[in-house]
This record gives C-alpha cells, structure tokens and sequence, in this order.
C-alpha cells in the first residue's frame, strides 16, 4: 500500500519530468513552431507556460492555447517532411450551417473539443453539430487547402446535398447560362437559372440546348428537398419549372423532377438518379405550310425519363474530379426540346477556392441518330464553368 501511495504522489512529477518545457530562449524568440502529436503545426510567440496549457501568441495577435500533453517539441524553424505526406481533417458542419476545419481532439458529455487548422482550440456542445466530414488528401505540402464547398453540383447536374442554410450562390455555365441559389434551410433550397440566347455558331454546336434543361431566353425555377439518412447516404428530391416564354409563345411550360440518392462524403461521393420531364399538352405544327396562321392540333406529349449518374472526388487539396453523365431513355421528340442526344458524358477538374471555385473539362454528346446538319453522332465540346458562394462566414 505505501509503494501504491508513493507512486501516486510522484506521478505528477514524472509527468512534469516528461512533458516538453519551455526555455527561456523560447520566450525570447519572437517566432516559433510548436510540433503537436497529431502533425499539427501552430506558429507564434510562446508567452508562458503553467503545469497544463502552453500559450501561444498568434501573428494577427490572437492568443491560442496548446495541451502540454499534445505538444512533443518546439522549434524555431518549421519542420519539413521529406516526400509526400498524407493530409488528413474533419470538417464539422454545425446545424446552423457554419463549419470549423480541423481534428477531433475529445469528447465528454457536455462538450467536444476540436484543434482548428491554425492551431486553436475550439469547443462546441455535441447537440449543435450535424455532421462530420472527412478530408484525406495526399500532398507533398502541409499548406493551405480549400474543401469543394459546392457539394450540391455537378456539371449540369446535381447531388443529394444540399446548399447551406442563409447563403446564396451563383452559378455561370458555358458565359450564358446564369443561376441562382438559396438556402432556406439545412434540408431546403430554392433557386432560378436564366438563360440568354446563344449566338448562332454555339447554336450550330447545340451546347446549350442539347442539354434537355435550357432554351434561349427563359428562365427557370427550382427547389430541392434533401436528407440524410445514416452518415453516408443521402436523399433528395428536385423539382424544376420552365415556364413558356415569347420565343415559344405555342408550348405550355416543362416540369422536371428528380429523385437523387449519393453515397459517401461531400467530398468523395457518387450519386445516382432518375428523372422525368413532362412537357403536358402542346400545340402541334405541320412542318410545312403555306397557311397563315398554320394549322395545329394540340396533343398530349409523352414523359420523357432520364437516369444520371455523378462522381465527385476530392484529388489534390485544392482540386476536385468531377464526372456528371446522362441516360435518354424511350424515343425521342425534337419538335418538343429534345435535341435528340441519347446520353450526355463529362468530366471535368473544379479548382476549389475559399468562396468560389472554377470548373474547367469537357462535354460529350451521344445522339441517337445523325440528323444534324455535319452528321455527327459524337460531338464534344470544352465546359466551362465559376461558382460563387455568397454570405455567411467560412470558418
């Protein structure tokens, strides 16, 4: 028993005995690197230190605290890895739609501790937080990273994610195509894309209407519901509008909707879809007549149903793979904005930045017969699009 009550007594002293210590010439210097246990890096002037936290001036003059028992060395350069090193964190995404980037350090019943980026601690009660994303990308350098914060696109396409609760995003595609996005709530958005008419040579490429979703000079309305179901899987269900406008003053107005299921992360995922586009009844015209007004009759146009199928994949840290691709199914109807194209394939690389972000790749059109004026059944063209995120604080 008294062997038990000595070690004990002396067990703080072999802890002090263990822990890294601050030296007077730490103290002195004005700049230096503190090596913590998960590779975490923090830079700034050491301040002091007491028997459980080390404090840490930060260079905009923030003062941040490091764990004694996390900290394994302090150097006055920054220490360099040789080759290329796996960069790994978690993105926690809090309910109120705001994030914080960094690793989990514990958890307790009221409160779960997590060390920021920069360094800092940070502490949030667990009933706040919504989820967890994970980041795992190989780089040969520990230096700023930007996660892909447009999750709920693809190319032309969407996933099962769903923008941010309070902030807005623009969207560009191909200069012309122009949208805009809200997020009402965590599960909820709504949105309008506009489309100007395309000069007569991207006409001839069928760039914008071969896509099935836009004519020129229209708009569009949207919404999308969406939830997760486990940690990753989610759902979601889109619901779009094109009214008719005066460019075809004859055809009702088009409902698109689109059940959508991905699986994985916002940042690694793969979603897959099936859709439906109702074009109801539309006044049909004679190709040919010499009768003014022509005549017509009005037909009930049949559904047109289409499956999709989307991969996104974080590759670099500031750099994202993104693959968007779609089925036609049944025949076609060119007559009623069906371009004819059998399937859509594309690829194309997002760079991603704090609030915005550039896609740049390709777009491939199958089309179900050669009835265009080159005839071609295989045409591609460069894509070409910017995201925009727009309000609230990224953290």
């Amino acid at each position: 028993m008294k062997t038990v009550l000595l070690v004990l007594l002396l067990f703080p002293v072999m802890v002090w005995g263990q822990r890294v210590r601050v030296t007077p010439e730490d103290l002195a210097r004005k700049q230096s690197f503190l090596l913590l246990r998960d590779g975490i890096v923090v830079r700034g002037q050491v301040i002091r230190q007491d028997s459980l936290l080390t404090t840490v001036r930060k260079s905009g003059g923030n003062l941040t605290f490091v764990e004694n028992e996390q900290l394994i060395g302090i150097m006055p350069i920054r220490p360099r890895t040789n080759g290329a090193t796996t960069l790994s964190y978690q993105v926690f995404v809090f309910r109120d739609s705001s994030r914080v980037e960094g690793r989990f350090v514990r958890q307790d019943s009221t409160m779960i501790t997590v060390r920021k980026r920069n360094g800092q601690l940070t502490y949030f009660e667990p009933e706040l937080l919504l989820r967890v994303d994970s980041v795992n990308v190989a780089t040969a350098d520990s230096g700023r990273t930007f996660i892909n914060q447009f999750s709920p696109w693809l190319l032309i396409g969407q996933t099962a994610y769903n923008p941010e609760k309070g902030r807005f995003y623009y969207r560009n595609k191909w200069v012309l195509l122009n949208e805009v996005e809200y997020g009402i709530t965590r599960n909820w958005s709504v949105g309008a894309s506009y489309s100007l008419n395309p000069p007569m040579f991207v006409e001839k490429l069928d760039t914008y209407q071969a896509t099935a979703s836009y004519q020129g000079n229209t708009i569009e309305l949207n919404s999308k519901l969406s939830a997760s179901i486990g940690r990753k899987f989610r759902a979601g269900l889109t619901v779009a509008y094109q009214p008719k406008t005066s460019s075809y003053f004859y055809k009702n107005g088009k409902w698109t909707v689109q059940a959508l299921a991905t699986f994985g992360t916002s940042q690694r995922n793969v979603t897959v879809g099936y859709g439906i586009i109702n074009r109801g009844r539309q006044n049909v015209y004679p190709p040919w007549s010499s009768a003014w007004p022509p005549p017509y009759t009005e037909e009930r146009i049949p559904d047109q149903s289409f499956i999709t199928l989307g991969i996104v994949q974080k590759i670099l840290p500031n750099l994202t793979l993104l693959s968007d691709n779609r089925i036609n199914l049944g025949k076609r109807f060119f007559s009623y904005d069906d371009r004819g194209e059998r399937a859509t394939l594309s690829f194309a690389l997002r760079l991603d930045r704090r609030r915005h972000s550039f896609d740049l790749g390709a777009y491939s059109f199958l089309y179900r017969n050669n009835y265009f004026w080159d005839g071609k059944k295989v045409r591609i063209v460069p894509y070409i699009g910017y995201n925009l995120m727009i309000g609230g604080k990224v953290k």
